[in-house]
Parts: C-alpha cells; sequence; structure tokens
C-alpha cells in the first residue's frame, strides 16, 4: 500500500486533452500536429497580463510591441504592419474564429476583448491548419479555451494598479444551474494614460 498522499502513476502521466488540432477533443499524443498547451495555472504562476504575455513565452512564437499594437510572428515570420495584423494566423475563442473579416487580422495585446483572467487554456496549434478552417491558419491555429460557469460557482472580483495611472478592474459571475445550462458573466473595465 502507498502512504497518504502519494500519486499514483496514472495521475502522473495524465495526457491533456487538445480541442483545436482536429476539432474535436484527442489526446495531445494522438493529435495531427505539434500542439503546445498553456493552462490557467501556467498564466498565474507567470504572471501574464495580456494573450500576447501569454503566446510571447511559447517555443517558436514571438511577439513584437510597437507600444500601440502586439505583433505575433511564427518561425522568425513576422508581418508588423496594420494590414496585416497576425493575420497568417487563426484566433479561436472557444472554436469561434476572432480573426477580423476585412483584414484577416486579431488583436492580442491589450486590445484583445477577453479578460486573461477567464481564460482556462490556451491551445497553440503549429503548421498550416488551413485544410481545417481555411484561411488565415497558414501559420497556425491558436484557440483560447475560456473559464466554466461551474468551475467559479460565484462570484470574483480583481483590480490591478500600475505606473501611468493604469487601472483595471473585473467582476465575474459563474453559476452552474441544476438543468446543466451554465452561466458566466464578466466584466472588465481597462485604462492607461
Amino acid at each position: 500500500a502507498l502512504p497518504p498522499g502519494t500519486p499514483r502513476l496514472e495521475d502522473l502521466i495524465q495526457t491533456p486533452i487538445v480541442i483545436g488540432a482536429s476539432k474535436f477533443e484527442q489526446k495531445t499524443t494522438e493529435a495531427p500536429s505539434s500542439v503546445t498547451i498553456v493552462t490557467a495555472d501556467d498564466i498565474k504562476k507567470f504572471g501574464h497580463r495580456t494573450l500576447a504575455d501569454v503566446l510571447r513565452t511559447v517555443p517558436g512564437l514571438h511577439v513584437s510591441y510597437d507600444r500601440n499594437y502586439s505583433f505575433l510572428g511564427v518561425r522568425s515570420f513576422n508581418r508588423s504592419d496594420l494590414n496585416s495584423l497576425n493575420g497568417r494566423v487563426l484566433l479561436l475563442v472557444n472554436g469561434h474564429r476572432i480573426n477580423d473579416n476585412l483584414s484577416g487580422g486579431s488583436d492580442i495585446g491589450t486590445a484583445f476583448f477577453l479578460d486573461v483572467d477567464l481564460i482556462d487554456r490556451v491551445e497553440i496549434i503549429r503548421g498550416p491548419g488551413s485544410v481545417l478552417y481555411g484561411n488565415n491558419a497558414f501559420f497556425g491555429v491558436i484557440n483560447v479555451i475560456t473559464r466554466k460557469g461551474k468551475k467559479l460557482d460565484g462570484t470574483e472580483i480583481s483590480g490591478e494598479y500600475a505606473s501611468y495611472d493604469t487601472y483595471k478592474g473585473r467582476l465575474t459571475y459563474g453559476k452552474s444551474f441544476k438543468n446543466g445550462v451554465e452561466l458566466l458573466l464578466s466584466g472588465t473595465i481597462y485604462d492607461s494614460d
């Protein structure tokens, strides 16, 4: 018998699940491409405040910042102009396309519409994903999976203050009802001089 608190072998070799590689849940070892998963715990441990911060730590990706926009580069390819604001990488939130229909780009900096505290995990799928997703997936696919209402089950408040009169506040409410419906409402305010 194992002493109390000793992890089981099955727990130690637990394989993460990925959704974005084939549009259905599968183990990362069975996915048809190279996948990196950044969890909410990783985001908290490293103190990431934007999606650009999260992606900056992923091998093979690099983020440049011109004090206005964050530009994503993949394998040394980086188009840092407003006409192709991250247009070669498809950005999904819970499997739904976020890239702009006109320019094909998406914002990953402070203008990204989702607060980083609401991210459960980020799946980075390298390589061309155009076969599954169509255009904008030439260099890869980034699928942001949000937290669920049942995990929160209550209210959460957070606030931040930084130099240059920068402040951010967030109020989030999550609940899972008996009929199986989950609810997650969140509002964030961000301002900086």
